[in-house]
């Protein structure tokens, strides 16, 4: 006779079915792909095409146009002061159809500036240097001038007024006053003598690092000495 179980031994039987059906629920769903931890986050993965950087557009420059230009001779742009007070040579220019029309005098930052404002036609040249003292060309007569150091600006390319149609600014005895500025005392604009213009610049105190330069629209030769 076959003995039939009791009812605790059914009720066990009962509890570890039911313990094994939930045991499936730990297994990964076979028919589905993982979630990767990049992709939960919201960040794209390094293989991610849209992750790489864009290459940068490099913006159109247009050189502007400006009186500040340098004209041709005066290199691509505002030389840097030298380290010492050697003479400064820009050439001979080209054409003799320039004549100077003003001079002006300012106060920069480190420097003071002279510009001998030119008219005409014709692209200058310059050789500024120290002098012991100012002397004009040709006569070798000396010129009345306040400073203690004296810069001597000669001007390449300029013609006589009645050639160039131009009229002159000054003459011999036309002063510019350097009021305003760290260290120019005064300026001799001079007049023209065989194509140059020779101008004087007086300076207070001993000689000082100076840069040369031609600029254009309009034209002009640029003086600048340093302050130190």
């Amino acid at each position: 006779m076959r003995s039939t179980p009791t009812a605790p031994a059914l009720l066990v039987l009962a509890l570890l079915a039911g313990a094994s059906a939930c045991g499936g629920s730990d297994d990964a769903d076979p028919s589905g792909s993982p979630t990767s931890a990049s992709s939960a986050s919201g960040s794209p993965s390094p293989a991610d095409p849209s992750s790489e950087p864009s290459s940068p557009t490099s913006p159109t420059s247009t050189a502007p146009t400006s009186s500040a230009s340098p004209s041709a001779g005066s290199g691509s742009g505002v030389p840097s002061f030298p380290a010492d007070t050697r003479p400064d040579d820009g050439g001979l220019g080209s054409g003799n159809g320039l004549t100077l029309t003003g001079v002006r005098v300012g106060r920069q930052d480190g420097f003071d500036r002279v510009v001998l404002d030119l008219g005409g036609s014709g692209t200058p040249g310059w050789r500024v240097e120290y002098v012991d003292r100012p002397r004009q060309d040709g006569s070798g007569d000396p010129v009345a001038l306040r400073g203690s150091s004296f810069l001597q600006v000669v001007v390449r390319g300029v013609g006589m007024p009645f050639d160039t149609g131009v009229e002159q600014y000054g003459d011999a005895s036309t002063r510019v006053s350097g009021a305003g500025t760290e260290g120019i005392a005064e300026i001799a604009p001079g007049a023209s003598f065989e194509g140059d213009q020779q101008a004087f610049i007086g300076l207070v105190g001993p000689r000082r690092p100076f840069r040369a330069f031609a600029l254009a629209d309009p034209t002009r030769v640029v003086v600048d000495v340093a302050h130190r």
